[in-house]
Order: structure tokens, then sequence, then C-alpha cells
């Protein structure tokens, strides 16, 4: 089965995402996904499966899971448990290839990264060694988490066991020229989401025409491009309603929609509230 591809959303101020989630609030199901992003994912407690590429191994005490870009993979949280706690973290190639590129001082969470592609499980002891770095995240700003994910992969590099799943992986059903057009498509609608979204000028910056362009989205994510730009602009809108003190217009406008009736739709729709019982939810 080919695995959609997931959008992940970087705030305009941070390097990273960041998002923990607790029993109550269960990580949404991205079922069978690829996306570009390096992810990491801490599960405090509970068993559950790993399901990445061809390969499928259980767990029975939580899991401590890191793995490059462009492998798919299932979901890894479970709801054993009330205190169970699920950290996801991802960032995009660049974050590794420019930001850190330019320390000299953090090769070995540079080599740590790399090594990722090969997909690394660590043990327990590692795993019950940094709960409580990974417990810490909720009360953290962007900047705290940034320093405290670096601390991690440092002390990871150091201290860390762990196996790998595979000596290689193959992705043979994806074409690098067509994830490298996903991901230019991906960025431009992050970078233009606010704006009106030009499928002709996106298209013509893949070397596509406006049809082989949806042919092409719809082939790799089994959904037309305008569902992809309205859902997220409804995750951008309700960042804002959680970040800042915006009535529903200014919310409306600056997540890119213009008509109040068809962006309550769409927001119902992908948020599964209107905006303003979202709105009346975060008083």
């Amino acid at each position: 089965m080919k695995p959609m591809f997931e959008s992940i959303n970087l705030e305009a101020n941070a390097s990273l995402t960041i998002n923990t989630y607790r029993n109550e609030d269960y990580c949404e199901s991205a079922g069978w996904h690829i996306h570009p992003e390096y992810e990491m994912v801490y599960v405090k407690n509970g068993s559950g499966l790993l399901h990445i590429g061809h390969k499928k191994r259980t767990y029975s005490n939580g899991v401590l899971v890191f793995l490059g870009g462009n492998i798919p993979h299932a979901d890894f949280g479970n709801k054993d448990y009330k205190d169970n706690l699920e950290v996801v973290i991802q960032f995009k190639k660049e974050f590794f290839e420019k930001k850190l590129a330019v320390f000299p001082e953090l090769s070995n969470i540079k080599d740590l990264i790399k090594e990722s592609r090969h997909i690394l499980v660590f043990d327990s002891r590692t795993h019950q060694l940094f709960g409580k770095d990974f417990n810490c995240f909720c009360g953290l700003d962007n900047q705290g988490k940034l320093v405290k994910f670096l601390s991690i992969l440092d002390e990871l590099s150091k201290k860390g066991t762990y196996e790998s799943l595979f000596d290689s992986i193959s992705l043979d059903n994806f074409r690098k020229d067509e994830i490298q057009r996903l991901e230019e498509t991906f960025n431009y609608v992050n970078n233009n989401y606010n704006k009106n979204i030009s499928v002709s000028e996106i298209a013509s910056q893949l070397g596509l025409t406006p049809n082989s362009f949806s042919r092409f989205f719809r082939k790799l994510t089994s959904r037309r491009f305008i569902d992809f730009v309205n859902e997220f602009r409804t995750v951008k809108a309700a960042e804002l309603f959680s970040s800042a003190n915006l009535t529903i217009t200014d919310v409306m406008y600056r997540s890119g929609f213009n008509d109040a009736s068809y962006f309550s739709r769409q927001f119902k729709k992908y948020q599964g509230t209107t905006p303003y019982n979202y709105l009346k939810s975060k008083d």
C-alpha cells in the first residue's frame, strides 16, 4: 500500500515542531504515511507496534525511536494507560544540513542524525534515562524547546544505546524527483497560504502544466490540491486563534480565506467545529 504524504507545518519562528500528547488528547492518527522531515518519537509507557518500511516490531513498555525523512511508517503511540505521554519531534533536512552544519562542535549530533536513516530504536535503559527530558517539553517556549532538543541529541549521541532496524531502506515506490517536487509544493503553500494560491504558478515552478500538476499531487497524496490547501489554512487559523487575540474575521483573512461561510464550512470540516465554537472553547 502506498503511504499518504503528510505535511508538517512549522511555525515561522521555529526550527522544529514539537508536539506533546497525553492520553486525553491522543495524537490523531495519520495512518500509513510518509513525510520528508526527520522524526523522533518518545512514548512513555504501554504497548504498541513499530511499523516502519517493511519491518514490524512490537514494544511493551514505551519506546524511543528516531527515523530520517521520506521513510514510510505508521503511528507509534498507544492509549493503554491514563498517564501515558507521547512526544513527537520533527525537523526539516535544512535544520540538519544548513543550521547545525556551521557548528563543528556538534559532530556527534550530526553523526547521530545521519544514522537515523537506518531507523534507531533505543533500548529500555536509554528510554527510561531520558523520560524526564521529554516530559518537560510541555512547559517550554520555542527557544527552550530547541535548547532542550539539542541537549537530548547531545546526550543520546554519547550515552544512548540503540538498534538499527535497517542496513538500508528502499524507497522504490517514490522517485527522488517526485519527492523533491512534493517538498517544493509544501514549501510553496507554507509561504503563500495567506495569499491567493495559484495552481498555474506552482505548476510552472515545478515544470508541469496545471493539469499534470493536479494529477501528480493526487497520485502522491491521494487527495486534491485544493483540499490540502484548505486543511493547511484551517490548521493555521487554529494556530492564530490559540496564539493571538484576533477576531474571527481577522483570522479568516490572515489564514487565506475571503468568504466567511466558506471559511466556517472548511474549518468545521477539518477541525471538527466552527470557528466561533473553537474560539469560545479557548476562553
